[in-house]
């Protein structure tokens, strides 16, 4: 049969050839593709082994700080091709993260001032991204004296606000006689202009007994008023 192959016109030996490498890339697509959806449809071992080492964490973090969240303990593991295979946005990406970690349940809360990012990836639609961003909003804040703050935080899913709690509030003071334009509008809650509003007042008029002493002002409605009066020292 070789031995025949040679006997052959060139440009028929050139037709068998092209036909057997045909043949060739075509197994070798079947084969690859094959195995990749083989990989798409298991769990990768090593991120079981991952998500069970965080789960032992963090029963020996809530064994530490009892007091920080209750949770009822519960793991489902996700697939880690699904998660590298698709491009969610910030609030997508959380959602979904979030039906993957363990959860407090209805009447469980977590306390807002206290709680890290790990505990606060426990409550229902919070995942990574919401939980560091609650954390970083409260540091600019100096600490929350209310739930209803993290509407502040763009898209915060509000469902989430049944589970968390401010107990015990108290808050970072500014003393709004000492600092400087920029320290003053480094707040959350204080604008340049309210800034200048604060130390124009410190110039003409002396310190500053109450904030109901800029409420002539009209960078100090009512609203920012009540606002700022737990962040603010004489």
């Amino acid at each position: 049969m070789i031995r025949e192959f040679f006997y052959l016109q060139k440009s028929d030996r050139k037709v068998i050839l092209s036909a057997l490498c045909v043949m060739l890339i075509a197994f070798g697509i079947i084969i690859f593709t094959g195995r990749a959806e083989k990989d798409t449809n298991t769990f990768s071992s090593a991120d079981t082994i991952r998500k069970e080492k965080e789960h032992q964490a963090y029963k020996q973090r809530y064994k530490q700080h009892p007091q920080m969240v209750y949770v009822r303990t519960k793991v489902v593991y996700r697939d880690t091709a699904f998660r590298r295979g698709h491009a969610l946005s910030n609030r997508e990406h959380d959602s979904l993260v979030a039906r993957y970690q363990i959860k407090i349940s209805e009447g469980e809360h977590v306390i807002l001032n206290t709680a890290d990012t790990a505990a606060l990836k426990t409550v229902p639609g919070i995942g990574p991204y919401f939980a560091r961003k609650i954390v970083q909003y409260g540091q600019r804040l100096g600490g929350y004296v209310s739930v209803d703050q993290l509407d502040e935080i763009e898209d915060f899913p509000l469902d989430a606000k049944d589970y968390l709690v401010v107990q015990n509030a108290s808050p970072r003071k500014l003393n709004i006689n000492q600092l400087s334009l920029n320290e003053l509008k480094r707040h959350p809650y204080i604008n340049f202009y309210q800034a200048r509003a604060i130390t124009d007042y410190r110039r003409l008029h002396g310190p500053i007994k109450s904030l109901y002493d800029l409420k002539l002002s009209k960078d100090f409605p009512q609203e920012a008023i009540n606002r700022l009066l737990p962040y603010v020292a004489y």
